[in-house]
């Protein structure tokens, strides 16, 4: 079932048609805001009140000024960046006070250091950015948006995000 389908079905009164959304969204959203740099229960946390609030604003979607999707990685983008930035203001308040992260053990698989090296790498190099040039970073490996799609999100033109990108 397509997207508009499923909203008439919302306005018609289905309030449990909703719940096609969210598993439509709900991967994509997910890994958008794990690129993001949100660790996972954040993410969590942002892609639910991310379709909480689309909820609570769904007479406010307009099909003609965006797609749903846009609409609703444009809340998710929102929530995302102001997550990161309180995060960022809790770790240079909490510097200093022995935050570590569980080892690897001997029997971990190589490949797991491996990864676990790679992706600690990225985050460290990803937390050097802006949320803002984050956001744009994670659309551009997600879910295939086209630009045009990328600049409505991030509430730039095209030109703008491929500059900033």
């Amino acid at each position: 079932m397509d997207i508009q389908s499923i909203l008439r079905e919302i306005a018609d009164g289905n309030r449990h048609a909703f719940s096609d959304i969210v598993e439509t969204y709900q991967r994509p959203l997910f890994a958008y805001l794990g690129r993001m740099g949100l660790n996972a229960s954040q993410a969590e946390e942002t892609a639910q009140e991310t379709f909480l609030r689309a909820w609570q604003h769904l007479a406010q979607f307009d099909s003609k000024r965006a797609s749903f999707q846009t609409w609703l990685f444009t809340i998710a983008r929102r929530l995302a960046i102001n997550e990161l930035k309180r995060a960022s203001n809790r770790l240079e308040r909490s510097q200093g006070e022995g935050i570590t992260e569980p080892a690897c053990t001997a029997a971990d698989p190589p490949e797991f250091h491996e990864q676990r090296e790679a992706t600690q790498r990225l985050q460290i190099v990803m937390a050097r950015l802006s949320p803002e040039d984050r956001s744009l970073l994670a659309l551009t490996y997600a879910h295939d948006l086209d630009m045009k799609t990328i600049a409505a999100i991030e509430g730039c033109s095209a030109t703008a995000a491929k500059m900033r990108l």
